[in-house]
Formats: C-alpha cells, structure tokens, sequence
C-alpha cells in the first residue's frame, strides 16, 4: 500500500490546473485536483506544510474559506466512492483523516495576520521618531556611532517585521508597503551622503598630500598611464546610486601611504579576451591580501573583481559588490 496522503498534495493538484470533480462548483475560487492526481500526490507526501499549500491555492491561506474546505471534502468524498482498488481507497481514506490539519493551518495563518498588523502598527512610530532623530544629528565624525546605531535598529525592526510577514503570507515585500520603514531608510541614505561627501573631500586632500610623500613609489607600480586619473566609480553604494570617488592615482596614494598595508603590487592583465585590463595587489598584515580587478569604461574605472587571499572573483551579487566598496575604503583608509 502507498505511504499516507498529504493534504497538501490534495492541495498540489489545484497548481495543475486539472479539472475539477462533477461535484465542483465552476464559480469556486479553489480548484480540487482529479481523484487520480489525489492518489498519484498521496504516495509521495506527509503531513501539511502551511507556504507550500498557499502557494499551491495561489492565495494565501487566510483567504481560504470554511465553504473552500467543505468542497475538497466533498471532492474526496466523491473520489472515495468511486475508488477502483482497496489501496486507493485506503489512501483516500488517509487523506480525509488530514481535513481538519487544513483548517488548522488556515487559522494560525489568520492569527498571524493579527499579529503582523499589531507588530507594524507598534513599529510605526518608532521608526518616525528615528527617521526624525537621524534627520536632526549634525553630520558630525561624533555623531557617526549614533547614525551605526540608528541603522542596526531599524534593520532589526525590519527583520523582525519580514518574519511576522512571511508567516502571515502577506505577498507583498515590506520595502515596497510600509512608509515608516520607507521613510527611515531614506532619512539614513540622506545622512550617509552627507558624510561620503565629508570624506571624499577630506580623502581628496588627504590623497595629494600622500601622493607626494609617495611619489617614488608611486611610479614603480607603473599603473597603467590611460588609468591613473580615470575616477573609480563605487557602484550602488549610496541608496543603490552609484558614486564617482578617487581617481586611481588619489586611491593609490592613499593606499601607499596607509600604514596597515605592507606592499602594493600591480598585476597586468591585460590579455584578449579578459573583461578587465588589470589588477591591483594589496598585503595587509593582519587582514590577509586584497586584491581587485579594475575595468577601464571612458573615464571611470569598475572594480569588476574583488577578492581577498588569492580569492579573486567576479562581482555578481549585491552584497559582493558591497563588500568590494567596503574593502577599497578599508585599504586605502587605516581602521
């Protein structure tokens, strides 16, 4: 005999699109699988699992009515009595027995949509009231360890919001239906400007100071010359804009001229073939050895690679490609 049905295969059948049983009424928002789909599904499932039988129904399951349950019971019903063999209709049998996990797992979900609403409600005003604390901090180095801080909470607010969520199956993303959140994350973007422009403005000045202490050094790394004054551009990393920062020569300099690091060294790469022209090694005791493969377009140049301790690799991803933003930041400025 087959292993117990599950609800959620008699569930599985609706995706399919299969006719529904004669019982079935055609204005029914929920569409029953065929009794052979009931028994094919039956021998490969166990138990109910609430994300996959809303997805399967292509609603959530707290839209799903007593009246939803009561026609697949009726559809079962029908399957049952027109069972061609003792296994099908044990199997079928077993399926009825999971009816009420349904119901069950429809509620929980209701009762999780109760909570999710009482959750953002709760959390609407006190992301307002940081949204307006961040907007008033003077843009000061003092006040940077209170915007880390503003951000550590509002993501774990909005970490918390996501599961809540999830559990309530509510489709749409909370980035793009919660204003509150919305708007703390835009008063953290603004405030980040605000302080990547301080510092590009320091770095800048910093840079040519650094590169005259540096110059020597400076031209037996022997950077390309078509390169040296093309700007890096820091992509996606202000509110997922993308901002033109040093040139390679102010970046250079800076990393030179940074203590922590202990050697810099191009690598020429510049084969037919390669999406990026070269390379640029940088060993730093304590960290390991970063390295990032540079991409000449027009004036800018992409950091197209990134990788630490041999770890070259293309940048896919936009937690890779922060993280790249981040370690040019890190060599080029002491920790």
């Amino acid at each position: 005999m087959k292993p117990p049905a599950a609800l959620v295969l008699l569930l599985t059948g609706l995706a399919l699109g299969a006719g529904p049983p004669d019982a079935v009424s055609a204005a029914s928002a929920v569409r029953v699988p065929s009794c052979a789909q009931f028994i094919d599904f039956g021998a490969r499932w166990v138990g109910i699992d609430e994300a996959v039988a809303a997805q399967v129904l292509d609603v959530p399951l707290y839209a799903l009515t007593d009246a939803d349950i009561d026609l697949i019971a009726k559809s079962l019903r029908s399957c049952l009595a027109a069972a061609g063999t003792p296994e099908e209709a044990a199997l079928l049998k077993e399926d009825m027995t999971h009816l009420p996990s349904l119901k069950a797992a429809r509620d929980r979900v209701r009762r999780a949509l109760a909570d999710f609403a009482a959750a953002k409600k709760k959390a609407q005003q006190r992301l307002e009231q940081i949204a307006a604390r961040i907007d008033s901090l003077p843009p000061t180095p003092r006040n940077r360890g209170a915007v880390d801080d503003a951000e550590a909470t509002v993501s774990a607010i909005f970490f918390e919001l996501e599961q809540k969520r999830l559990r309530a199956q509510v489709k749409q993303p909370l980035t793009e239906s919660y204003p509150p959140y919305a708007m703390a994350m835009a008063a953290l973007a603004r405030k980040r400007q605000v302080y990547a422009e301080q510092m590009q403005t320091q770095l800048v000045s910093q840079a040519q100071e650094a590169f005259d202490r540096h110059h020597a050094e400076f031209d037996r790394l022997d950077l390309p010359a078509e390169a040296q004054d093309a700007t890096i551009l820091l992509e996606d990393i202000d509110a997922e804009k993308s901002v033109r920062w040093l040139t390679l020569r102010q970046w250079a300099a800076l990393v030179l001229d940074n203590s922590e690091n202990s050697a810099v060294k191009l690598l020429r790469r510049d084969r037919a073939g390669d999406a990026w022209s070269f390379a640029i090694e940088v060993v730093r005791p304590g960290y390991g050895t970063a390295e990032f493969g540079f991409r000449q377009d027009g004036r800018d140049l992409l950091v197209a690679q990134c990788g630490v301790d041999g770890m070259l690799g293309d940048i896919d991803t936009p937690d890779q490609r922060r993280e790249a933003n981040s370690l040019l930041l890190a060599v080029a400025k002491p920790q």
